[in-house]
């Protein structure tokens, strides 16, 4: 069969790993010069980095963050949600 690629494919190795980033939609409860603190209805793990996107005192804002710490919200035994702790 003729080869109709354009560009070569190269071989991956199956231990190599690629992130694709999604959406997630979190609740701010706190914020400094240094972090956020996030509340979350997903589990984000500590070293994601991602872009915090909201308007702040009605102006857009935007940054970069890392994960450092989720902590698991219960209320009565049910499970509500992660506290996410990020820095900037």
């Amino acid at each position: 069969m003729e080869e109709r690629r354009r560009s070569v494919r190269v071989a991956v190795e199956s231990s190599n790993v690629a992130n694709f980033p999604t959406a997630q939609s979190v609740q701010v409860l706190d914020i400094s010069l240094v972090g956020v603190l996030l509340q979350a209805n997903r589990r984000i793990d500590p070293g994601t980095r991602g872009c915090l996107r909201l308007n702040l005192w009605g102006a857009p804002f935007a940054a970069d963050v890392e994960v450092r710490r989720v902590s698991p919200i219960m209320d009565n035994g049910r499970h509500e949600g992660y506290r996410v702790g990020a820095t900037f």
